[in-house]
């Protein structure tokens, strides 16, 4: 991820966007969230996480939508994993608030619905001030921004509510 200068830095995980990502994920009968950090410490932190709020009997629902994290350290694992299952390769999205900004390739709201329905999709959301260039640029596609334009800086927990509304909605 970026900092605020453009320095390549780790974020740290917030005690919120686990079990909010996951009950988002759930809602919108996401297969698997995946929390993917490269320092072990912030991994643990997850795992820590997953572990009390699985234990917790007196929140099934919380407790359903958990099961859907696996805490993962790289990227090329989760798409290796997703590959294995799905027996194809996913689909990579980026997402950025700086989407009408970066030169990569842009997939619109419409086609990305679509290609949802057709094959493995892999949605990629950053924290701090965003994914690296380079990390865009290794994506298939981006998504348009939830807002082009003007105070554009969402929590990553808020960003991926919409952007997943906006690819599934009220689908059955």
């Amino acid at each position: 991820m970026r900092n605020r200068e453009g320095r390549v830095v780790a974020t740290a995980l917030t005690s919120l966007d686990v079990p909010d990502m996951g009950r988002t994920a759930r809602t919108y009968n996401v297969k698997r969230f995946y929390v993917v950090h490269p320092v072990e410490s912030q991994r643990r932190i997850a795992a820590r996480l997953l572990d009390f709020w699985l234990s917790e009997e007196e929140l099934p629902t919380r407790r359903e939508a958990l099961e859907l994290v696996a805490v993962r350290a790289d990227l090329e694992e989760v798409y290796q994993e997703i590959a294995a299952e799905e027996g194809q390769a996913p689909l990579v999205l980026g997402t950025t608030a700086r989407a009408h900004r970066v030169p990569y390739p842009k997939l619109p709201w419409e086609e990305a619905r679509r290609v949802l329905r057709e094959r493995p999709v892999l949605v990629l959301f950053g924290t701090g001030h965003g994914m690296t260039d380079e990390l865009l640029a290794a994506c298939d596609a981006l998504l348009p921004a939830v807002r082009a334009g003007g105070y554009n800086h969402l929590s990553v927990r808020a960003a991926a509510a919409i952007i997943l509304d906006r690819l599934k909605g009220e689908e059955p």
